[in-house]
């Protein structure tokens, strides 16, 4: 009983220090990227211009040497960063409803094992108090069947009194007929 008692906590956390860790181990979501091409090196003396935008038209010189963006691929970059924040919501939302969905799995699992155990327990319970019940039942039935011994050692004790009274009596009843 006690190591059963003792065991359970063990072995509940050291479910729990198992599963934990697995958790962590869920494959990120994919995400959408579309890749920039890397800028050209630059010339030696050109000037570094910084973070700059300048809208051109074709066939117009380029201020700057980086990377030529069409409106399309400019306004695909603008709503990426715009939508980041609500991917990133997204994307831990759905991890905390994974993690919510594996911990309320495993808790309803102990929870099952818990109770499976405290019916066993409770069925040995039963068990043990009707062995203890049977068992008294026979204490008494035999201390009842046991003879009286105060009775008997009175009986006993009276009757060895009357028999040395007797034997004594005629012991001397005896001696006086024989003449001593």
């Amino acid at each position: 009983m006690l190591y059963r008692r003792l065991l359970a906590p063990v072995l509940i956390a050291a479910q729990l220090s198992f599963a934990i860790p697995s958790f962590a181990q869920a494959p990120p979501p994919p995400t959408v990227t579309t890749p920039l091409p890397q800028a050209p090196p630059k010339v030696p003396g050109e000037v570094d211009v910084g973070a700059a935008i300048s809208p051109m038209r074709k066939g117009q010189v380029a201020p700057f040497t980086g990377v030529l963006l069409s409106p399309e691929a400019t306004a695909q970059l603008i709503v990426q960063i715009q939508l980041q924040p609500q991917i990133i919501k997204l994307q831990v939302d759905h991890q905390a409803a994974v993690d919510k969905a594996n911990c309320d799995y495993a808790l309803s699992e102990q929870k099952n094992t818990s109770d499976t155990d405290k019916k066993i327990m409770h069925a040995q319970l039963d068990a043990s108090n009707k062995q203890v019940g049977i068992l008294t039942d026979q204490v008494k039935k035999l201390e009842e069947s046991r003879p009286n011994t105060a009775l008997w050692f009175g009986l006993g004790a009276g009757a060895g009194v009357i028999v040395t009274v007797l034997l004594t009596l005629a012991i001397a009843y005896a001696g006086k007929a024989v003449g001593l």
